[in-house]
């Protein structure tokens, strides 16, 4: 299939949630195919959207909409709001949607989202997406492009999705300097519980710990560069973790689980004094964390 032809076939894109992911993927269009035509969503309906008036006179929106009717001009759909409102977007996009739109998201969590596609019978037109990148900042003045150059842009299609919407996926995440892996939803939430949600959690347990303790601020003052590395993640947006743990709940729990198991070993190990135990912690560690290609 020829990757020129599926670029120049779509050059008209809508935009459901647009902060830190969402900006960033518009900021990538734009570059991609400055003729092109952006619309977002502004769900305020009746009053401007400051974030989406300042992405508009930047030149990477060419509009905003207020009517969701307006996305049944898009030739691919973006779904960038948080994973719930994203899944609560589908049946409100439904009778909008043109039979040719790409449908896709930027979710990290998958099962539940491919779920309401199945429900919905939208399954042809979905092609899942999760960049695996991003920032600790929110918002679209935090967004750019640069952001998914050299990083895995997971793809999760349905069984039914079509080849040539896959093929445009693909094509659109090679071209934004991304790696492209596709994966199955269920396998995608339980690795991503792993490396990305447990540790959110875990994160943030950590800093309201120190916090608990810091009732005279020395904690903050002192915390150098193995507290700051550890937490930087804390500063996310609370509404979106809030939402992947709604939506991986078991997944995370199941990482959550084996975590407090290694955790708790780690601390018997410092009570009974078992060097050999402890040292092999640290040393196991190491050896996994030095593999991960930076």
């Amino acid at each position: 299939m020829n990757t020129i032809n599926i670029r120049k076939k779509r050059t008209r894109f809508g935009f459901i949630g647009f902060g830190l992911i969402g900006g960033s993927v518009a900021r990538a269009l734009r570059d991609l195919y400055p003729d092109s035509e952006i619309m977002a969503y502004n769900y305020y309906e009746t009053k401007p959207h400051e974030k989406l008036e300042q992405a508009k006179s930047e030149g990477t929106l060419t509009s905003i909409s207020t009517n969701l009717e307006d996305f049944s001009r898009c030739q691919v759909i973006f779904l960038c709001a948080p994973v719930l409102k994203n899944v609560a977007y589908l049946k409100k996009l439904l009778p909008h949607l043109s039979p040719d739109c790409i449908l896709t998201d930027v979710g990290s969590v998958k099962s539940d989202i491919h779920r309401e596609i199945e429900k919905l019978n939208l399954g042809r037109q979905f092609v899942g997406g999760h960049p695996m990148t991003g920032s600790e900042k929110t918002g679209y003045a935090n967004s750019d492009p640069s952001f998914f150059k050299g990083a895995y842009y997971l793809l999760t299609p349905t069984p039914e999705s079509n080849p040539e919407h896959v093929a445009w996926m693909e094509d659109f995440v090679k071209s934004v300097g991304s790696l492209c892996m596709v994966l199955d939803p269920d396998n995608h939430d339980r690795i991503t519980s792993g490396i990305s949600h447990g540790p959110h959690v875990i994160s943030a347990a950590l800093v309201n710990t120190v916090a608990e303790r810091d009732t005279q601020g020395y904690y903050a003052k002192l915390a150098a560069g193995g507290f700051h590395s550890t937490t930087r993640i804390s500063s996310s947006s609370p509404e979106m973790w809030e939402n992947i743990c709604q939506t991986n709940r078991e997944k995370i729990v199941e990482f959550l689980e084996e975590y407090i198991d290694t955790l708790s070993k780690a601390k018997e190990d410092i009570i009974s004094g078992d060097s050999q135990a402890i040292t092999k912690l640290f040393a196991d560690a190491k050896k996994y964390r030095d593999s991960i290609p930076t």
